[in-house]
């Protein structure tokens, strides 16, 4: 593996003798955290808070490719590096986290795990949405921060080999480019929906602009108008769609600032609610390069020093300086994420053809985990005292199991109803015919083919006698042409 320039980087890669790898597939990397993904820091956040203490495991971090089949993707490897356990889904991994003790001091306490449960709810219902909104709606802070690490393949370079696997490894990063722009139109469908695509930050100002720039260098002089021009309309209607997301973070933000004083928030060790806020506020405040349009991270820094102060620490507490392991293409193709997620029985998303070749899974907007809720409800109600292992629950989310019955329903339905209407409409008949009306039939062709080889002998027999006339017309008249010529002489 090369050695990364970034401070909080681990260059090694090679695991300790009898421990388990963690292996985490995320995307979005950047170079001061190890993903701008709100969810897939979330999965690392949650994963480090548990075991990066714990000698028996390792946490390993992985840029995904399209290929996956849900990202983030935690891979279980065991002591011989051998795959036991794959979890496509952000319940998953918090479900394996919580087993090995995560919020554990919630299961004393009623109270604090209520107030726990509200938060996260308030937080993916709001919050979420205000961080998708700075990083993929605002289209100068998507060109600038957003994009490049979607399209990124992590910190490590890979070094240039000639090697049939380092090629076959190198086959998923060819459509790392496509991922944002796919992404940002599942997230611009989320967005739309509660109001907030393109809310205090569109360009139009910005081209209306430029426009009177290049009207005033060609020496265009514009009409006047009464009343504001379209730049200072566009202008204003920005500065009201600002002052409109801001009070709308600021209600969220209270809330939190809130929870940090009543110690809710740092209790002196991370739970699934402090990742969950440093996974959703981070990308905001910490991201380089940073956002062009900070509303957001402007709001926090001034009006919320402490909780910016929180998040500092957070991530100085999680992930320190060469803390974080990353693993190349290469050294990932060896051991791919091929076993089945959950205990199912066949592969998701192709196995290893599906990781080399990216063409075998759902879209790539089905793999985002933008939309997941990651409430850990039922988690904290099992006893984990006795250190016992619980089965994680299904990958596949309650919607997803109805949206693929839905459309088995709606294929089903549009099968039968294009049956029904080509044989009710006569395209097609069905009649149901007994063995003498078979014989008969079979009588009439037989006389009707004769009676046809009759009519073809006829029609030759004529086609002959005719030709005999006129042979016969031919002869009389070279006689009579001779007779003439005879007279003549």
């Amino acid at each position: 593996m090369s050695t990364s320039t970034e401070p909080w980087v681990s260059s090694t890669s090679t695991a300790l003798y009898g421990s388990k790898s963690l292996r985490l597939y995320i995307w979005g990397a950047t170079p001061t955290l190890p993903s701008l993904d709100p969810t897939s820091l979330y999965a690392a956040t949650i994963l480090y808070a548990t075991f990066s203490s714990n000698p028996q495991f390792q946490i390993q971090l992985v840029s995904a490719t399209t290929s996956l089949p849900r990202v983030p993707l935690l891979q279980v490897l065991d002591e011989n590096n051998l795959t036991s356990e794959v979890h496509t889904s952000i319940e998953s991994i918090l479900s394996f986290c919580v087993a090995f003790g995560l919020d554990s001091a919630l299961q004393t306490d009623a109270e604090l795990n209520a107030k726990t449960l509200a938060l996260h709810a308030l937080l993916d219902d709001q919050l979420l949405d205000l961080t998708l909104h700075s990083l993929f709606s605002l289209p100068p802070n998507y060109r600038t921060t957003t994009a490049p690490a979607y399209s990124s393949i992590g910190p490590l370079d890979s070094n240039p080999s000639s090697s049939t696997l380092a090629k076959i490894a190198s086959l998923p990063l060819r459509f790392q480019p496509s991922i944002p722009s796919r992404l940002r139109n599942a997230v611009e469908t989320r967005l739309t929906a509660v109001g907030l695509w393109g809310l205090g930050g569109k360009e139009a100002s910005a081209q209306s602009g430029e426009a009177d720039d290049l009207a005033a260098r060609a020496g265009i002089i514009p009409t006047k108008k009464r009343g504001l021009g379209a730049t200072q309309k566009e202008a204003v209607r920005e500065e009201f769609e600002k002052s409109k997301l801001t009070r709308q973070a600021s209600e969220v933000l209270e809330v939190l600032d809130s929870a940090l004083e009543s110690k809710v928030l740092s209790r002196g060790e991370v739970g699934s609610l402090d990742a969950k806020v440093f996974s959703y506020l981070a990308p905001l405040l910490l991201a380089h390069p940073k956002l062009p349009i900070d509303t957001l991270p402007r709001l926090i820094s001034t009006r919320y020093p402490k909780l910016a102060e929180y998040l500092s620490q957070t991530k100085e507490k999680l992930y320190p300086e060469g803390g974080v392991q990353w693993l190349s293409q290469s050294e990932v193709i060896k051991t791919p994420p091929t076993t089945v997620a959950e205990g199912g029985s066949g592969g998701e998303g192709g196995g290893l053809w599906s990781y080399i070749w990216p063409s075998f899974g759902g879209g790539l907007e089905s793999k985002a985990s933008f939309t997941t809720n990651t409430l850990p409800q039922a988690q904290y109600q099992s006893n984990q005292s006795s250190g016992a292992r619980r089965k994680p629950n299904s990958s596949a989310s309650p919607e997803d199991s109805k949206l693929k019955w839905g459309r088995a329903v709606w294929i089903c339905s549009a099968v039968i109803g294009l049956v029904g209407y080509t044989f009710a409409s006569g395209i097609v008949s069905v009649r149901i015919v007994s063995p003498d009306e078979i014989e008969e039939e079979e009588e009439e062709e037989g006389e009707e083919d004769e009676a046809e080889e009759e009519d073809e002998e006829d029609e030759e027999q004529g086609w002959q006698f005719q030709s005999e006339e006129d042979m016969e017309d031919e002869l009389e008249e070279e006689m009579e042409m001779d007779e003439e010529e005879e007279d003549e002489y």
